[in-house]
Formats: C-alpha cells, structure tokens, sequence
C-alpha cells in the first residue's frame, strides 16, 4: 500500500494515523477504498492488539546503553512513531525511569522524519541539535534528523550502533 519512497510523505492514511489527525475506524476505511481502487476488496482492519505484542521488543543492550549515558549525566529521549491505539507499548516499560523524555508522534502531531518533530525532542530535552546523537534502524529518520544538525546513527547491527555512541560521546 505504500512504498519506501512514500515513507516520508504526510498524506498516506498510515502517517495521518500517527500524527493523530485519524483513527483506526477512519484509517481503515482510507486503506479499504485505496485497495478498492487497486481492484483488491475486502482488506482486513488493522489488527491493533497483534501488532502490539508482535512489535514491541526491548533490546537490553540498548537499555544498558541508556543506563551509561544517564550516568554521565546526558539527556536521553525516544522518539516514536506510533499510533494512539497502540499505546499500549508506554505501558509495557517504566520508560520514564529509563529515559528524560518520550515523544510519541500521536501526541505530538508530527511525525518522524520531519525535522521539526527532531527540533521538538531537542527543545523539550534542552540541547542543541548539533550536540545530540540520534539512532535509528531507518536511513529516512536520520536524515530528518541530520537535517536540523543532529548526529545520526543508523543502527543495522546494535553492538555496532552502541560503539559508534560510545565514540561519538566520548
């Protein structure tokens, strides 16, 4: 239904859905009529409750890298795209305790890779972009983020990603 290329434009239902301009209800009507004019009927709604379970994992690794730059008195964050009907995921973790601050793109009514949603989370955290490592399993996200003067990190391979923080606070 939407490809790569269309990541990062605002206008498909899925991205209206994590800016909470829509709701599930109104997202999957949108998805029904877009696979009708493809000439595909009966797309099933969005399993909200499976996808939750499913997507949600939490990399220790990276918790005990939160843990090590907290130490050292650095600001962390999450920036997340998501959904209001999968906020299920805030729940699952004391996240508050691992982090500064958490930015869901649903409460935010932006979405990453805008670079305002970055200037948002540097606001809100009191740094400077360009004093501020972001990481991310996404090339499109970075660049949103590069793209206000942020550092960014694509993480492919995590143990990877983790040196490549250490470094660039050093």
């Amino acid at each position: 239904v939407m490809g790569r290329s269309q990541y990062a434009e605002g206008s498909h239902p899925w991205h209206r859905l994590e800016v909470g301009e829509i709701e599930i209800d109104e997202y999957n009507r949108a998805v029904d009529q877009m696979m009708q004019s493809r000439g595909f009927s009966g797309f099933p709604g969005l399993p909200v409750d499976q996808i939750t379970k499913r997507v949600f994992s939490l990399r220790h690794e990276m918790v005990e890298l939160l843990d090590e730059l907290r130490s050292h008195d650095l600001r962390t964050g999450i920036v997340s795209n998501n959904v209001k009907a999968m906020a299920a995921w805030r729940t699952m973790v004391d996240w508050d305790s691992m982090v500064d601050i958490v930015i869901d793109s649903s409460d935010v009514g932006m979405r990453k890779p805008d670079p305002e949603i970055f200037l948002h989370t540097c606001e809100r955290l009191d740094v400077a972009p360009e004093t501020t490592v972001f990481l991310d399993d996404m090339a499109v996200n970075i660049a949103g983020a590069e793209a206000v003067g942020m550092t960014g990190v694509l993480v492919e391979d995590p143990e990877q990603a983790i040196a490549d923080v250490r470094r660039l606070v050093a």
